[in-house]
């Protein structure tokens, strides 16, 4: 097939100045369909790089997916499907580690759910359907013989499918209910345990100061019920029941059934002596996962 070319505006001396047929930007219009007015200048620029670059686009953003469906990159709309769900499942990994703050819980929920794949989709959006385009217009121009024989097989084809954005975007809509919701409402609730567990302990910050004092001044842990006094605070709100060993000093907090998925459960707070006489406190759960725990009381010991 005869190929006129034209030479793109720019500097003589660049090496890597590209060609570009004139028939080409109409080939582009053609395959890419509605929006053509926006995306062939861009694919323009493209072309003359060489290649497909990151460059913003909108519709991506909201709702990648739908919009890979509507465009039929079916790959990047599947890829796109999943990033919500790997995010999710990421959150879940990553909270135990974050601090007991329910704002920077949020943040880090919108960051991997909503904002990172958005992103990622309106980055990719032009690229990936200028490399579709490009593929789609290379087949017809190779079983053509004419630029018209081109043109034609290429309108001959709709370079959209509503149908399949609506058929798979609905799809995708589905999982995100059925797996991501779930995901989070446990997150969070694991998240919401945290929170508890650890003003709870807070408020036991009495009952430890008083065994420090005791230790000072006797040289020996407090017997329960000797002026030992047990607050009334979010820590015996939280425990079913709060006893100290006399022997070990050690708190035991016996967790009740106003957190039910640790009732029956329990944690220790363990007071130990090093060699300049200095107390220090450690947690220790019992039975407890650490996803259930605040960062101050997990995997520590004695």
């Amino acid at each position: 097939m005869e190929r006129e070319t034209v030479r793109l505006p720019g500097p003589a001396d660049r090496d890597d100045e590209r060609v570009v047929r004139p028939a080409l930007m109409v080939l582009f219009r053609l395959a890419v369909g509605p929006a053509a007015d926006y995306y062939a200048p861009r694919f323009h620029a493209f072309e003359r790089a060489g290649r497909g670059s990151t460059a913003w686009h909108w519709p991506a953003l909201f709702v990648p997916a739908l919009w890979a469906f509507y465009r039929r990159l079916w790959g990047a709309g599947v890829a796109f499907t999943l990033l919500p769900l790997a995010g999710a499942v990421a959150l879940a990994v990553i909270a135990p580690w974050l601090e007991d703050s329910t704002i920077l819980w949020v943040a880090c929920a919108v960051l991997l759910v909503f904002a990172l794949p958005g992103v990622t989709g309106a980055s990719l959006a032009n690229a990936l359907l200028y490399r579709r385009v490009r593929e789609r217009i290379r087949r017809a121009e190779s079983r053509a013989h004419t630029p018209s024989h081109a043109a034609s097989e290429l309108g001959s084809h709709d370079p959209v499918s509503p149908a399949g954005a609506a058929l798979f975007g609905s799809l995708a809509i589905a999982i995100w209910v059925a797996l991501i919701g779930p995901l989070l409402v446990t997150a969070y609730a694991e998240h919401e345990v945290r929170v508890k567990v650890g003003k709870a302990l807070f408020g036991l910050a009495p009952l430890k100061q008083q065994i420090e004092d005791s230790w000072r001044a006797f040289s020996h842990w407090p017997r329960q019920g000797l002026g030992l006094e047990i607050p009334a605070r979010a820590g015996a709100v939280l425990f079913d029941e709060i006893s100290v060993d006399r022997e070990t000093g050690r708190v035991r907090l016996s967790v009740g059934a106003s957190i039910p998925e640790l009732a029956g459960k329990a944690i220790l707070l363990a007071p130990a002596v090093d060699h300049r006489n200095r107390l220090h406190w450690f947690c220790v759960p019992v039975g407890i996962p650490d996803r259930f725990l605040p960062q101050s009381c997990r995997a520590e010991a004695p």
